[in-house]
């Protein structure tokens, strides 16, 4: 009984670790995206399938959670808990709230999920090295103007309806960028908390357009999130065979 109690205690982690990348998504929730200079924005890690609170992620897997200003300063969070920050604006404008996790491989094998590429590795399914990001808007001040600013990540989603007047039955466009060119063609998801309590369910499902501008319609008031993956060759298949980009980006609806 003991072994089999000792067993269970070394598998167990490593079956979570393996299923923190498999499907899971990251996402930020803000509780005021509409805030004034010096007043405190609480900034919340959202982890897991459903969307707007699921599982709490493991602090170890977070890499960054920063702000960044107009003009690309990277500004730091201060962190209340292993999953709250908090920001507070210094100036009147509008800040991108960003947060990823390390990047790693993951190689599915016909004995189970491995956290490692597929060097090394026998009956390997497919392998690809993961990237998981997210972003948020807070507008600091109510003259802040809206911008359509890239930050520089290699899947970006980035909005060019200003989110603080967006009305139900509206349109919101957003635009998608891999490495700083535009993506055609690609699958732009979004939904709405309440909207569903299944796991990766949306209530939009639309394509980019040639120059990658997505529209999404806004069925309900809310807060909203949308989703981007994108898959692109990895250049030594012996190694792995992907890279699989995902993004998120939230807002809400008044």
């Amino acid at each position: 009984m003991m072994k089999k109690i000792f067993l269970l205690a070394l598998i167990l982690p490593f079956c979570c670790s393996t299923s923190i990348v498999n499907a899971h998504r990251l996402w930020l929730n803000i509780d005021n995206e509409q805030t004034k200079v010096g007043q405190p924005v609480r900034i919340e890690i959202g982890w897991g399938h459903k969307f707007p609170k699921d599982e709490v992620i493991e602090e170890k897997f977070l890499h960054h959670v920063y702000a960044m200003d107009s003009k690309d300063v990277k500004i730091p969070l201060k962190q209340k808990s292993p999953t709250e920050f908090e920001f507070v604006p210094t100036a009147e404008g509008i800040y991108t709230i960003l947060a990823d996790i390390h990047p790693g491989f993951l190689s599915k094998t016909t004995e189970g999920y491995k956290l490692r590429s597929k060097t090394g590795l026998d009956n390997v399914l497919y392998c690809f090295r993961y990237d998981i990001r997210a972003k948020a808007i807070v507008y600091a001040g109510e003259k802040a103007k809206m911008t359509d600013r890239a930050t520089g990540d290699m899947l970006e989603i980035i909005p060019l309806t200003d989110t603080r007047g967006l009305r139900k039955d509206e349109i919101s466009q957003v635009k998608v960028l891999y490495d700083g060119k535009p993506l055609s063609s690609v699958d732009v998801k979004a939904t709405y908390a309440g909207f569903s309590d299944q796991s990766n369910t949306f209530a939009v499902i639309t394509k980019t357009d040639e120059k990658g501008v997505a529209q999404i319609n806004i069925l309900e008031k809310g807060s909203w999130m949308v989703n981007v993956m994108y898959e692109v060759p990895y250049p030594n298949t012996e190694e792995c065979d992907k890279y699989r980009y995902n993004t998120r980006f939230t807002f809400r609806v008044r």
